[in-house]
């Protein structure tokens, strides 16, 4: 949080960067089978080499966590689902804007 204080508006890579550690650091509590539940920039801390640490994992709760796999993705029916939503959101802009 005091890295985003401070730099008020951070480069895309550096946010690729955070982005990713997040990503790594909640995978890693998921591979010892326990969600954090509690996600928020306050819980994610940077240590002295500029990595990202997780911490406040009283929400924490054991779960049984399987991998799933998506044997087929089928592209036709996940681009018409897309324009579907991309529809329904630009109506929904539109309303807003005449309203």
């Amino acid at each position: 949080m005091t890295l985003l204080m401070r730099e008020d508006i951070l480069s895309e890579e550096s946010s690729r960067f955070y982005i990713a550690e997040t990503i790594l650091s909640i995978e890693s509590v998921h591979r010892v089978n326990y969600i954090h539940r509690d996600l928020k920039p306050d819980n994610i801390l940077i240590d002295k080499d500029g990595h990202v640490k997780l911490t406040d994992f009283g929400l924490c709760k054991h779960a049984e966590i399987r991998p799933s796999r998506m044997t087929e993705i089928n592209t036709k029916e996940l681009s018409f689902n897309f324009n579907q939503l991309k529809s329904a959101l630009d109506k929904k802009l539109a309303y807003k804007r005449t309203r």
